[in-house]
């Protein structure tokens, strides 16, 4: 099950990592580097555990073909990020630094999170444990959302792409494998 945990918020770190990836090419200060991995970890954490309770309230209504449920939310999440990293434009993201303020940084946490909320719903279906599972995919999201804006002075931005359409694939996996429980 510890593999699995991490598995999990490697793959949905994937989305905190690409968006601070292609943030970071301008300035950060470390104090604002720093909020917007908070903000990530706090986002990716709730979405996870709202998406558990989501879960569990439709588990009863669905328990007939719930893992056809999972494995429709898992592959349309995998899905989504291949499709996202397929048709990233690195350029639409060069923005002004001025724009990368409070707002901005919590639109983005928020908007990186909602793959996470479906997987929290999936979790919630498999009867999963939250705690660990949202603990882990928190802390993936900050330490990727750090590393990723610290990584983009040093790496070309295609590199985020790639890891978001690995991260896709390895979810869709995971749908498949859902079949069979």
């Amino acid at each position: 099950m510890a593999f699995e945990i991490i598995l999990f918020a490697a793959i949905l770190s994937i989305d905190s990592f690409s968006a601070a990836f292609a943030m970071g090419f301008r300035r950060f200060s470390a104090r604002r580097a720093f909020s917007f991995a908070f903000c990530s970890a706090f986002a990716e954490g709730a979405a996870t555990a709202l998406g558990f309770l989501l879960g569990k309230v439709a588990k009863d209504l669905i328990v007939d073909y719930d893992h056809w449920v999972a494995f429709f939310l898992l592959v349309s999440v995998g899905a989504h990020m291949c499709w996202e990293a397929y048709h990233h434009d690195p350029d639409g993201e060069a923005e002004d630094p001025r724009t990368h303020g409070f707002w901005k940084i919590l639109f983005i946490s928020s908007a990186t999170s909602i793959d996470s909320l479906g997987v929290g719903v999936t979790l919630g279906l498999a009867d999963k444990p939250i705690v660990p599972y949202s603990l882990a995919i928190a802390g993936g999201a900050f330490v990727s959302t750090y590393l990723g804006l610290n990584l983009a002075k040093r790496l070309p931005s295609a590199f985020g792409s790639r890891l978001e359409i690995l991260g896709g694939a390895v979810l869709i996996a995971l749908g498949f494998k859902m079949l069979s429980i």
